[in-house]
């Protein structure tokens, strides 16, 4: 039986002061955490992050199975955030609903 599709999340933090460095260099110890993740059968991936220098505010969107490996990920990559939230992402080319979901 293949395993059911990840679930994406967000991660947040508002970070006052942060530059493009800062934000590149916390995405790559995420992106580390997750391959330690990945070695121990953990399925998650860092998507991308995404700096808004006018508010302070770094997300990073993850595929994950749960949202606790996302938060081990946090942890492990020394990075402290604000929140966590599941996510649907839509774009013309991954589109969750068609048919099989509410349409909103």
């Amino acid at each position: 039986m293949d395993p059911a599709p990840p679930e994406t999340f967000l991660m947040e933090r508002y970070w006052p002061g942060a530059g493009r460095a800062d934000v590149a260099t916390a995405e790559e110890h995420l992106r580390w955490a997750a391959g330690e993740l990945m070695r121990e059968e953990v399925r998650i991936r860092v998507v991308s992050s995404m700096w808004i220098p006018a508010d302070d505010v770094v997300m990073t969107l993850f595929e994950a199975g749960e949202e606790d490996d996302v938060r081990e990920a946090g942890r492990r990559g020394g990075y402290p955030f604000d929140r966590i939230q599941r996510v649907d992402v839509v774009t013309a080319v991954r589109r969750r609903w068609r048919d099989d979901e509410e349409r909103v």
